[in-house]
C-alpha cells in the first residue's frame, strides 16, 4: 500500500481554500505557478529577524520534511532550549509542519508562534496555526498558547530597529479550529488526493478566498476573455454563473440592465465604444495651464530601512515630470532618480519635486490616491516640506477619473481602467512590451535589489536606464491619453 501523500501547513490552508488547487499542486507539477522569489525572500527576512524577539533559541537547519529535521527538533526539546526556530514535527499519517518559533514556557508546555510578513493577522493565518497545533498535539507536545506574529503597522523607525515594537503578537486561541474538525478535514483532503482531479465548480469567491489562486490559468482556461466573473462582483458573479454559465451572451439583459456594469456588458456584446462627451468636457474644464504630468516609482520595504518610515511604507525613489506651459506648447521633462544605495531617497526627491512643480497649474496623475498619498506621507515625515507638498496635492487632477467613470471606454479593456489597459485601447502604438522594465512591481523589485547591495555595477547601470525609460513612458502615456480625451471632447 502506497504511503499517504504528505500534507504541510500550507497544503492544509490551500485545501481549505480549494481541494482542486491542492490536488493540482500535488499531481500536476507541470502547471504549478512560479514562485515569487521576491516575496519568498521578504518572508524569510521577516521570519529570521522575528527570532530576535525570542533570543537564544536553537535553529533547525535540516529541510522540514526530512528525518534529520525531526531528529534535530527532538534534540532541541530534550536540551530544554528556550526557543526552537523551524521546529519540525510529523504524524504517522503524513501531516507535518515546521513551527516558525516554538517557545519554551519552562513548565513542560510550549507556545506556537507563526510569523507572517503582513501587518495584521488574517483568517487563514489562524487556520495555519490550527493545523500546526493539531500536528504537535498528535506528536505529544503540550501546547499552551498559539500566536500569530506580524509586523506592527504603527511602528516608526528611529535609529536602530526595536524588535519588540516592530513586531506584534495576535493571540490565536479563540480563532483556532477544533482538532476533531481538523481530523475530518485532513481525512477529506487525503481522500481527494488519492483520487482523480476533483470536479470543483468555478467560483469567484473560492478563487479570491484568502489569496488569489495560482491555478486560475488552468481551471479558467476555457472561459471567454470577458466573462461573468469579470463583469460582475460577488456574490452576483457566482450566482449568475451557476444559472447562465460564463458567457455573457447567455445572460438576459434584465439581469444587468440596472447594474453599474450594464454599460460595459452592452459595449462588449455590441463591440461599441463608450464616449460621454459631456462628462469629458466637464473633466477637461478643470485643467489649468501649465500642466504638470507626474508619476512616482517606489519601493515598499517590509522592514523599515530609514528613519521616519513604517513597515511597508511606500518610499518614493523616482519621479518623472512632463510640463506643458499652454496648449500645443512643447513638452519639457524633469525628474529625479536616486543614485545612492542604502540611503533615504526622499529628502532629495522632495526638494527636486518642489522646485520642478512650480506654484500654479494642474498636476495630472493617474490614480490620485497613490501620488497624493505619497505626498501626504512625505509631508508628515518631513514637516519642513509639508506646506509645499500639500500645495501640490491641492492642484492634483486625476486623469483616471473619466476612465473610472466610463466616460471613455473600449471593449478591449475587458472592464479594466488601469493605464496598462486604457493606453493600448486608445494609443495602441505605445507599448510596454519592449521596455527593460514592464510594470511598477519590476521597477520596485529591481531598485530594492540595488538599495540592498544585491546588484553588480553593470546591472545597476542598466536598471537606471530602464527606470528612466519606464517612468517616462508612464508619464508620456498620460500626455497621450489626455490628448485622446480632448479629441473626443472636441468631436
Amino acid at each position: 500500500m502506497a504511503a499517504p501523500i504528505r500534507i504541510s501547513k500550507s497544503d492544509y490552508v490551500l485545501g481549505q481554500k480549494c481541494p482542486r488547487a491542492l490536488w493540482l499542486k500535488k499531481h500536476r507539477p507541470d502547471i504549478v505557478p512560479e514562485k515569487n522569489e521576491v516575496v519568498l525572500a521578504r518572508g524569510t527576512a521577516v521570519g529570521e529577524l522575528a527570532c530576535d524577539y525570542y533570543p537564544g533559541g536553537v535553529r533547525i537547519t535540516a529541510l522540514p520534511w526530512t528525518d534529520e529535521a525531526l531528529a534535530q527538533t527532538r534534540a532541541a526539546i530534550e536540551s530544554n532550549a528556550p526557543a526552537i526556530y523551524e521546529a519540525t514535527f510529523a504524524t504517522d499519517t503524513g501531516e507535518y509542519c515546521a513551527v516558525d518559533i516554538l517557545v519554551n514556557n519552562g513548565d513542560g508546555t510550549w507556545n506556537i508562534v507563526e510569523v507572517k510578513s503582513t501587518t495584521h493577522a488574517k483568517d487563514y493565518h489562524y487556520i495555519d496555526v490550527s493545523f500546526q497545533r493539531y500536528v504537535l498535539l498528535h506528536c505529544g507536545i503540550n501546547v499552551r498558547d498559539c500566536f500569530v506574529m506580524t509586523l506592527n503597522s504603527d511602528y516608526v523607525r528611529h535609529g536602530d530597529l526595536n524588535i519588540h515594537e516592530l513586531y506584534k503578537l495576535w493571540p490565536a486561541a479563540e480563532f483556532l479550529q477544533d482538532t476533531d474538525f481538523i481530523s475530518r478535514q485532513v481525512a477529506r483532503l487525503h481522500e481527494y488526493l488519492s483520487g482523480d482531479e476533483p470536479n470543483v465548480a468555478l467560483s469567484k469567491a473560492t478563487r479570491n478566498r484568502f489569496y488569489t489562486c495560482g491555478y486560475c490559468h488552468h481551471c479558467c482556461a476555457d472561459l471567454p476573455r470577458y466573462s461573468v466573473f469579470d463583469a460582475f462582483r460577488n456574490p452576483a458573479a457566482d450566482r449568475i454563473f451557476n444559472k447562465y454559465g460564463a458567457d455573457l451572451h447567455n445572460v438576459p439583459e434584465s439581469v444587468y440592465a440596472n447594474k453599474s456594469c450594464g454599460r460595459l456588458i452592452r459595449a462588449f456584446l455590441n463591440n461599441t465604444d463608450i464616449a460621454d462627451r459631456t462628462a469629458l468636457a466637464e473633466f477637461t474644464s478643470k485643467l489649468q495651464y501649465p500642466l504638470y504630468f507626474l508619476d512616482y516609482e517606489s519601493i515598499q520595504p517590509a522592514i523599515p530601512m530609514f528613519d521616519n518610515s513604517r513597515p511597508y511604507q511606500q518610499i518614493c525613489f523616482q519621479f518623472h515630470l512632463i510640463v506643458q506651459s499652454e496648449p500645443d506648447a512643447p513638452l519639457i521633462e524633469y525628474g529625479y532618480l536616486h543614485q545612492e544605495s542604502g540611503t533615504d531617497p526622499r529628502p532629495k526627491l522632495i526638494e527636486r519635486l518642489i522646485k520642478s512643480c512650480g506654484d500654479h497649474g494642474s498636476v495630472i496623475v493617474y490614480n490620485r490616491g497613490f501620488e497624493q498619498g505619497r505626498n501626504s506621507e512625505m509631508a508628515r515625515d518631513f514637516p519642513q516640506y509639508a506646506d509645499a507638498l500639500n500645495a501640490i496635492n491641492n492642484r492634483v487632477v486625476d486623469l483616471l477619473e473619466p476612465f473610472k467613470e466610463y466616460a471613455l471606454y473600449r471593449p478591449c479593456q475587458n472592464g479594466s481602467v488601469s493605464i496598462k489597459a486604457t493606453l493600448p485601447a486608445f494609443v495602441p502604438e505605445m507599448s510596454y512590451q519592449n521596455l527593460g522594465i514592464h510594470n511598477g512591481a519590476e521597477a520596485s523589485d529591481q531598485f530594492m535589489a540595488f538599495m540592498t547591495g544585491q546588484q553588480t555595477p553593470d546591472e545597476t547601470a542598466e536598471m537606471m536606464l530602464n527606470l528612466h525609460e519606464y517612468c517616462g513612458q508612464d508619464v508620456m502615456a498620460m500626455v497621450r491619453l489626455l490628448e485622446v480625451v480632448q479629441q473626443f471632447t472636441d468631436q
